[in-house]
Parts: structure tokens; C-alpha cells; sequence
């Protein structure tokens, strides 16, 4: 098995890049389970201390911190929190590595948010171990929201045409092809890196372009695996924002969306 260090090295390659951090600017948008979960769950949120976990360039900077009494946005990646702070230069914005929340008391947040998959990045010791920061610093009763990769989705090829993009012009054409092919060579260079596990799978996709494998886990297991941790499900939401049943199979969604409670 690939140690945890290899994973998250080709993380750091990949996430520490200006290129990629102002690709992450782009992404306004907010996602259906997201749109939900602030419907279902305004209670928790709004007025409350909300730490936003894996911020990147900033996409969720923009509907949770108006809802906050106190919001405080942590990404890894330099660059992206660099970018995010160009955007919103008013809002705390710290770098800071989920896996080690040392600079935040115990219970001095009221919610979690964890969005867009971002936990995935993560190897399986360094999600165990930023999830067991999160209920630290999560107070009694409060809310953790996170979405992550769905291990019931068939798997992607990077050979797939799917991941070609066709185009009657030439030169896009050409790019387009040239990009597939530095998929595949990103997938090679990194297929070391891919383990199949009874309780998780690090599988490759075009949501990286194939550099690193990512984190994949069923509902079921996911349930489970929280629950180890020391929080209650709450409520399961698949790709189309639809709660869900934790033991119901999908194979369609990309990733499935949770929130839990750190029991009062």
C-alpha cells in the first residue's frame, strides 16, 4: 500500500499552484446537497461560529460567512487562501492543514463545513486524523457537514473518450487531445498510489486530471466510519440534493453530501 506521505505530496504538487488556485477562482456556483443542507440546517448555521474547512480560491466564502456571527475560512494551499483573500479581503482567511487544527480551542465552533469533497484529498490516516480535529473543536451539539467521493459509482477510466473533448476546430481539437493524453500519463505516473480497501478505495479522476487518487467510500461505510469517531448521523444527501438513505445503493451520484452532530 502507498504511504500516506505519497498522497499527500502529489496533493501538495498539485493544490500549491497559482494556476490551479485561480481555475478554482472560476467556481461560483453553490450545489443542490449544498442549497439543502443551508435550507435543512439554517438553524445550526446561521448566527453561529463557522469554521469552512478546504476553502480553495474561495467558492463558499460567499454564502456561508453572511450567515455567520463569526466565520474563520482554512485551506492548506497558500495560493488558494492568497486568491481568496484578493477576493474577500475582509474575512479571516488563515492556511492552515485540516489534519492539525492545534491553533483553535476545544468547542470553539458551532459548525464544521467541509465542502466539495475536500476531505477526499486526504490519505486514509490524515482524514482519521482531521476528523478527530474537527470534533475537537467542534462544540457539543454542533453541526459538521462534508461531502465525499461515492465508492458505488462505477469507476472512471482515464483511456474513457468521455474524458476527450471533441471539437470541429483543429487547434482546440488538437489541445483537447493533448490534454487526454497528459491525463493518462498523470494516471501512470501515480497508479502506485491506488489501493482497494474493505472500507475505502483511493481511485483516479478527471476532477484532478488523473494526478492524484482520491478518496472513495460508500454510504454505508461512511456512516460507519463517522460514527467510530464520535458523531450521529444526521442526514445523507445525494448528488442531486434528494436526502437519501444511508443503506439504499447509488450508482449515479459523484459524491454523496453528510451531516452529523457532535452529541451535547
Amino acid at each position: 500500500m502507498a504511504g500516506p506521505e505519497n498522497i499527500e505530496s502529489l496533493n501538495q504538487e498539485f493544490y500549491h499552484s497559482q494556476a490551479v488556485a485561480q481555475w478554482f477562482a472560476t467556481k461560483a456556483f453553490v450545489l443542490p446537497e449544498e442549497q439543502t443542507f443551508l435550507s435543512d440546517f439554517a438553524g445550526d448555521i446561521q448566527g453561529k461560529s463557522i469554521l469552512d474547512v478546504g476553502i480553495g480560491a474561495g467558492r463558499t466564502i460567499r454564502f456561508l460567512q453572511p450567515l455567520a456571527a463569526h466565520y474563520t475560512g482554512i485551506d492548506f494551499s497558500p495560493e488558494m487562501v492568497q486568491e481568496a483573500r484578493d477576493r474577500f479581503p475582509d474575512v479571516r482567511l488563515e492556511v492552515r492543514d485540516a489534519t492539525d487544527l492545534s491553533a483553535y480551542a476545544d468547542g470553539e465552533f458551532e459548525c464544521v463545513i467541509f465542502s466539495f469533497n475536500g476531505i477526499d484529498s486526504l490519505s486514509q490516516e490524515g482524514r482519521l486524523r482531521a476528523m478527530r480535529e474537527i470534533h475537537r473543536v467542534l462544540k457539543a451539539g454542533g453541526v459538521f457537514a462534508f461531502s465525499s467521493h461515492n465508492r458505488d459509482r462505477p469507476r472512471v477510466s482515464p483511456y474513457a473518450l468521455e474524458n476527450l473533448g471533441l471539437s470541429k476546430h483543429p487547434v482546440r481539437m488538437l489541445k483537447n487531445f493533448q490534454h487526454y493524453c497528459s491525463c493518462i500519463r498523470n494516471w501512470k505516473r501515480s497508479l502506485h498510489c491506488a489501493v482497494d480497501e474493505e472500507e475505502y478505495a483511493l481511485r483516479h479522476d478527471s476532477g484532478n486530471f488523473f494526478k492524484v487518487p482520491i478518496y472513495y467510500i460508500s454510504k454505508r461505510e461512511q456512516v460507519r466510519q463517522i460514527g467510530r469517531l464520535g458523531f450521529l448521523m444526521e442526514a445523507v444527501y445525494d448528488g442531486k440534493g434528494r436526502k437519501t438513505e444511508a443503506d439504499a445503493t447509488d450508482p449515479v451520484s459523484s459524491w454523496i453530501f453528510y451531516t452529523c452532530r457532535k452529541p451535547a
